[in-house]
Parts: C-alpha cells; sequence; structure tokens
C-alpha cells in the first residue's frame, strides 16, 4: 500500500510539472537582443550585419516616408547607398526604450524612437528624430524583420 502512495504522490508531483521545467524565453525575449544587434550593425554602418536580422527574401516590406521598397535585394541595395558604402558618418541614438507587442508566439511588433546626427551636404551638423515599427517573426532561420515602417519628423520651419 506504501508504495501504491508513493507511486501516486509521483505522478501528481509529474502532473503538476516536478520536476521544474525551466520557462521558454518571452518572444520579446527573444528579439530584444536582435534589436539591440541590429543598431549596432547601424550605428557600424555595416549593411550586410544589419541586413541578416531582415528575412532575405522578395516579400520583405520596407516604408519609408512615402516609398515603398520590396524585397531584401532591392532594400539591401538602397541601404549601400544610404549609408555611403559603408562611409556614412551618422551616429543613431534610442531616444525612449524600444516598445514590444507580441502579436503571436512567432510574431512581434516593435516601435523604436530614434534619433540622428549627421554631416550635412553643407559640412554643418544634421540632425533628425524618426520612428521605426517592425514585425518581427519566427521563421526556420530564427527571428527576422518582415516588414519595417520608418518615418522621419518634418524639420521646424
Amino acid at each position: 500500500m506504501k508504495s501504491l502512495h508513493s507511486l501516486t504522490a509521483f505522478a501528481l508531483l509529474v502532473a503538476l510539472g516536478w520536476p521544474a521545467r525551466a520557462a521558454s524565453p518571452s518572444p520579446q525575449e527573444q528579439v530584444q537582443p536582435l534589436v539591440d544587434a541590429s543598431e549596432r550593425a547601424a550605428n557600424a554602418h555595416d549593411t550586410d550585419a544589419y541586413m541578416a536580422y531582415l528575412r532575405k527574401s522578395p516579400d520583405l516590406v520596407f516604408a519609408f516616408n512615402g516609398q515603398i521598397i520590396r524585397g531584401w535585394d532591392k532594400l539591401r541595395a538602397q541601404q549601400l547607398v544610404w549609408w555611403k558604402n559603408g562611409k556614412s558618418d551618422v551616429v543613431y541614438t534610442a531616444t525612449a526604450a524600444p516598445e514590444f507587442d507580441t502579436l503571436a508566439p512567432d510574431a512581434v511588433l516593435v516601435t523604436q524612437q530614434l534619433s540622428s546626427r549627421r554631416t550635412g551636404a553643407d559640412g554643418k551638423p544634421s540632425l533628425g528624430t524618426f520612428v521605426v515599427t517592425s514585425v518581427w517573426k519566427h521563421l526556420p532561420e530564427g527571428w527576422r524583420i518582415v516588414y519595417a515602417h520608418e518615418s522621419w519628423a518634418r524639420p521646424a520651419g
């Protein structure tokens, strides 16, 4: 009888989750380090490192101030232009903590508020503020941006 009670107690512990399983990181906890790494790649003006966080597909969509760029290859080509083949002096700075909204276990919406500083064509500092909203999806190759929208504030005046 004692062994029946022991077996019942053991079965109950297993059913209740003992031994405790390590909790899986939330989608936000999985995406946060990738957001941080993509910001570092952007500040290094390393197009290939930055693009590694985006879905390498013709289905990738990047909306930028009224322009829509479709496809990883087209966005990479444009990013090289924007960052002057890695020679840009732009510095991006987060002005607020990123906001995360888990849409599904495999999809996270991230909103970032940023500022930028670069040397303008006239040689003077050029400052800007902008917001980036991106949809990260967990794909077989890992978490990747599948859609992003970047909008810049208009300068005063």
